[in-house]
């Protein structure tokens, strides 16, 4: 009977030891040499792509052709990930971006949605913070914190800036990756994942910190030029 125990108790660990090493092989096999030109970062956007928790991309490059959303949705389907992603961005934003994807087969193989943030402030925030809790990935485009401020502080005049993508962070306590073209290479830089918790103070003052934190990575690409 131990011997069987022992035979059953093997057979059961089998199974987990082979989707082990499948997973690390296609987390392995997630980027093209293409991508790895085209981008520099990547593990910092794999670590939260593997991550049960959802994540915020705050883009600071202008993305006509959907480089970097593309990248994200295809590789949430190479892992399998039940994440999906969402392009938050004002009406005329998102409708070029519409516009450049045209065949239904393309709108089908990316599998992303997009927010548009000019509707009512509070459904947009609604929303965007179950999606956080739910898992996804918000996309925010760079010209989103012009328009929209999610209505999540209580003395929003106590702070002169703020990017949009820092409110969210710190109200779902969820990461942000901050992203940016280097001029120099022709790279999208995708920098160190930014976690909430590294801040303190109350929401404005978190908020603050956070969003000089975002500003500075963009500016450290520029001194390197």
């Amino acid at each position: 009977m131990g011997k069987l125990s022992f035979l059953l108790a093997e057979d059961y660990i089998k199974p987990k030891i082979y989707f082990k090493s499948k997973q690390v092989s296609t987390v392995n096999t997630m980027y093209t040499p293409e991508d790895h030109d085209n981008f520099s970062g990547l593990e910092h956007l794999t670590q939260l792509l593997c991550s049960p928790r959802g994540f915020i991309v705050n883009a600071f490059q202008i993305d006509y052709y959907q480089s970097l959303p593309r990248l994200i949705a295809r590789s949430v389907k190479h892992i399998h990930s039940f994440k999906k992603l969402y392009i938050l961005g004002p009406e005329l934003s998102l409708s070029i971006l519409k516009r450049s994807t045209k065949t239904i087969y393309e709108k089908q193989l990316l599998d992303y949605e997009y927010i548009n943030v000019e509707q009512d402030p509070d459904f947009v925030t609604n929303q965007c913070i179950t999606l956080l809790e739910e898992g996804h990935i918000l996309y925010i485009l760079p010209e989103t914190s012009v328009c929209w401020r999610p209505n999540l502080l209580t003395e929003p005049d106590k702070i002169s800036h703020y990017l949009c993508s820092t409110l969210l962070s710190q109200q779902v306590n969820v990461s942000i990756l901050a992203t940016a073209l280097k001029n120099e290479s022709g790279k999208v830089v995708i920098f160190p994942a930014d976690t909430p918790n590294a801040y303190s103070g109350d929401m404005e003052t978190r908020v603050y910190q956070q969003s000089e934190t975002l500003y500075q990575l963009f500016d450290s690409l520029k001194a390197d030029e």
